[in-house]
């Protein structure tokens, strides 16, 4: 029954976010997106280079 209470509790206190924080959010991950991207990218292309055949 707990479980049951506090789920109740959590979809009344949560609320839909509004478009500026949407905007905001989906700004942050896209960052965050692409600096993991480029430093996978980076650490192959090092990769490549250090074990490439001659």
């Amino acid at each position: 029954m707990a479980f049951i209470e506090n789920t109740k509790r959590i979809f009344l206190v949560a609320r839909k976010p509004g478009w500026k924080e949407f905007w905001n959010l989906s700004k942050v991950v896209g960052l965050g997106i692409a600096i993991i991207g480029l430093i996978g990218f980076f650490l192959s292309l090092i990769m490549y280079m250090l074990y490439s055949p001659l």
